[in-house]
């Protein structure tokens, strides 16, 4: 990747949170990168390459977080909350819609759930069976677009609810 790209996809990045899904796209990359539209297609083939070249880093980061975190279902609960809301626009676009794998980074989806299937000992199943590990991401995965939401009540104790979903996992 260029260094071009990559500073682009860190400007993106910036323009994504700011702006929100709603407001994000190559124009307004464009114009945070003070060039004209077309110039973001010398460096991405459309929207969508642009948003799954996003989506793939935020796989890769993902992947990165799990990886460094102890080996329980607590810790993986607290990566996973942690790169959701540290970028909660970049989360909402990995996360929410249809995703086209082709687009991705090879690899780039696979490491992240890697660090999962390996909490739950299925990292030899194959891509179709490994139903702890697809439990705990979208269990993980709906506490926490309900917190970047703020679809709980005020006073919700989140930290409580992250507890019992680990602790759930866990048994």
């Amino acid at each position: 990747m260029t260094a071009r790209r990559e500073h682009l996809l860190d400007l993106a990045e910036l323009v994504l949170e700011r702006e929100g899904l709603d407001g994000f796209g190559v124009h307004a990359l464009a114009r945070a990168a003070g060039i004209k539209p077309p110039s973001i297609y010398k460096h991405f083939a459309g929207a969508a390459d642009l948003q799954h070249a996003l989506i793939s880093r935020w796989f890769r980061r993902l992947a990165a977080a799990l990886d460094a975190a102890e080996s329980s279902i607590a810790s993986f609960a607290a990566a996973y909350r942690a790169i959701a809301l540290a970028a909660p626009q970049l989360y909402r676009l990995a996360t929410y819609g249809p995703l086209d794998r082709a687009l991705l980074d090879p690899g780039a989806e696979r490491a992240a759930l890697a660090a999962a299937l390996r909490l739950f000992g299925e990292e030899e199943a194959s891509d179709e069976d490994h139903p702890r590990a697809r439990l705990a991401w979208a269990a993980a995965h709906g506490l926490v677009s309900l917190e970047i939401a703020d679809r709980f009540p005020p006073g919700t104790d989140l930290d409580a609810a992250w507890r019992a979903l680990a602790a759930a996992l866990s048994g």
